[in-house]
């Protein structure tokens, strides 16, 4: 017995020294290739184009009505002094017309190339990141630690993993071809589609823009973006630090546009023909309508429709880690995320602990303008809702889910509009699913807590509504999140942890049913605005001519010839090949 365990310690101090050997390999072979891949990227070779002048197209592009700008943190009205006027849809034309032309030339450019301008905006971005978070604190009426996370951080991840692994999603790829055409070769490219044409939201008006453009860029398009009119401020700003980049790298600066308006704007951004992809992020209805409109040139789209994200909260989960996901997955950027946590289904062993706990944080959050004077106040939780509109949205689905029975257990409450706009972070307690609010999106700063028995009843109110974006499971047991994970309509599923996959810049990213369809984001993301094209060709670089059966006029032993190659090449068993085998050649023998 002494002898084993002897052995025994020794074997696992052995392992563990060589366990941590390896380790300390792997760790420094890793930290070799990473630095080493981006001293190659940073100084590779590119060539030299003259500079050239640029302009923002809000220059000549004014002949719409002004744009009315409330800063939603404070609801002061600012139309006066920053002036934005919307494009009118002659000005669209013109905008995408001259991004196409500017596209025939980028379409040529190396990959090299695209990946030093994505490498000049990261630099611009990193070096003014402070005016940034200032800006989207200012037209969003976030906070400016919510700006710095999911408008710069996400950003600067998004050019990092292009810049990186981007040409790989590109290269052709080559593909099998059968054995009855083994003296052939396929493959696949994927080559610049034109001009994409992008609508985004409000909620982040920095990173939506640029995650679109450098995406759309680094494929080889055009980008013509219509910012909403919820969040303009900074349109001519982003214009101008991507075209400055173009410009200074003696490309045309007039490849990217970023266009305001409201709804007809929008609409000759989607019927245009010269628009060859649309990505539109927001609502089912709008979105719906989007595709409408694009079927008339029979424009591709990719929709990103919102979601109604579940969380599960099993017993065994990691209590205070748990609780703190949940906050946020339920409050950041004041709930004004696709992604965000609306529906939290929590065991009914733990619902009134976890209630209480909810309860108890929420009312310690601190809710109110992020900038002072247009200085960060560092104390701020949760800022405001960009929009009026989603405020009455949202207290309307409040006094539906408390007409019906659900409880306020914090907040619920929208404050005085002289003050801004801004809806109390709120907690409703035994939400069903008979309520509004467990079935539509509110995009606001509401958690909704609702309670589960089991797994199956688990599943069946999760997949009840027709949302299909994202979610989270929180257990320990990470098969059983696994399995859980694979039975909800979620077409992404994070555990233990809340979001991630978006800033896994590798993963696809996109939803089902009322979330849509389309993926932006990965490999899966830079195709969407790529075409895919076949080539076949001779594999050794000789003409291989059709054999004579299948010529015209059709010789009469040609379709018992392929019978007899049906079986030989996908019959069953080694004696009914063999004899397939004979057969056909026998018939090829036959004058």
């Amino acid at each position: 017995m002494l002898l084993v365990d002897g052995l025994t310690t020794v074997f696992n101090l052995a392992l563990q020294l060589v366990s941590w050997a390896v380790i300390r390999d792997v760790t420094l072979l890793g930290l070799l290739y990473y630095f080493g891949s981006w001293i190659y990227h940073v100084y590779e070779p590119v060539p030299v184009r003259a500079p050239r002048k640029y302009t923002l197209s809000s220059e000549t592009c004014h002949g719409g009505r002004q744009i009315k700008i409330v800063e939603p943190a404070t609801g002061k009205e600012v139309t006066d002094t920053i002036k934005v006027m919307s494009y009118t849809p002659e000005e669209v034309n013109e905008c995408v017309k001259k991004a196409k032309k500017a596209q025939v030339e980028w379409g040529q450019t190396s990959f090299a190339e695209r990946r030093a301008v994505l490498r000049d905006i990261l630099n611009a971005v990193v070096d003014d990141q402070d005016n940034i978070c200032r800006m989207s604190a200012a037209e969003s009426g976030k906070t400016v630690f919510e700006a710095e996370m999911g408008e710069v951080l996400t950003t600067c991840e998004k050019i990092r993993y292009l810049v990186n692994h981007g040409e790989d999603a590109l290269k052709p790829s080559v593909r099998r071809v059968p054995l009855l055409l083994a003296v052939k070769k396929a493959w696949v490219e994927y080559t610049p589609m034109g001009v994409i044409g992008v609508i985004v939201p409000y909620n982040f008006p920095f990173h939506n823009v640029l995650s679109a453009v450098v995406s759309a860029i680094f494929a080889g398009n055009a980008a013509v973006v219509k910012v909403s009119e919820g969040s303009v401020q900074s349109k001519d700003y982003l214009e101008g630090l991507i075209r400055k980049v173009l410009a200074k790298r003696g490309h045309n600066p007039e490849l990217v546009v970023l266009i305001a308006g409201y709804g007809d704007t929008g609409a000759a951004l989607v019927k245009c023909p010269d628009v060859n992809k649309i990505l539109f992020i927001g609502s089912p209805a709008t979105g719906k309508k989007i595709m409408s409109a694009a079927s008339e040139n029979l424009t591709p789209v990719i929709l990103e429709l919102g979601g109604k994200d579940p969380l599960v909260v099993y017993p065994d989960m990691h209590f205070e880690h748990t609780m703190d996901t949940i906050i946020r997955a339920s409050f950041f950027n004041c709930g004004q995320n696709c992604i965000a946590s609306e529906r939290i289904y929590v065991h009914h062993s733990i619902y009134e602990k976890v209630a209480t706990e909810m309860q108890i944080r929420a009312s310690k959050l601190r809710q109110g303008p992020s900038l002072i004077n247009g200085k960060p106040d560092e104390i701020v939780d949760i800022g405001a809702v960009t929009m009026n509109e989603q405020i009455d949205l949202v207290e309307g689905l409040v006094k539906d889910a408390v007409a019906k029975g659900a409880k306020v257990l914090n907040g619920g409450v929208r404050e005085d509009p002289s003050k801004g706009r801004y809806f109390q972070p709120t907690v409703l307690k035994d939400v069903t699913h008979e309520m509004r609010i467990a079935n539509e999106e509110a995009f606001g700063p509401v958690m909704c807590l609702i309670k589960f028995q089991d797994d199956a009843d688990l599943i069946k109110k999760v997949n009840s509504i027709a949302y299909g974006l994202g979610g989270c499971i929180f257990t320990k047991d990470y098969k059983k999140a696994e399995d859980v994970a694979r039975k909800l309509n979620s077409d992404m599923v994070c555990m233990n942890d809340f979001g991630l996959y978006y800033l896994c810049q590798d993963t696809p990213f996109g939803g089902s049913g009322e979330s849509g369809f389309g993926r932006f984001n990965g490999p899966e993301g830079l195709r969407e605005f790529s075409r895919t094209r076949l080539f076949v060709t001779d594999r050794f670089g000789v003409p291989t001519f059709a054999p004579a059966l299948v010529k015209y006029p059709v010789p009469a032993n040609a379709r018992p010839v392929v019978k007899e190659l049906v079986y030989f090449f996908y019959g069953v068993g080694i004696m009914t090949k063999i004899k397939a085998g004979i057969n056909a050649a026998l018939l090829m023998l036959k004058k």
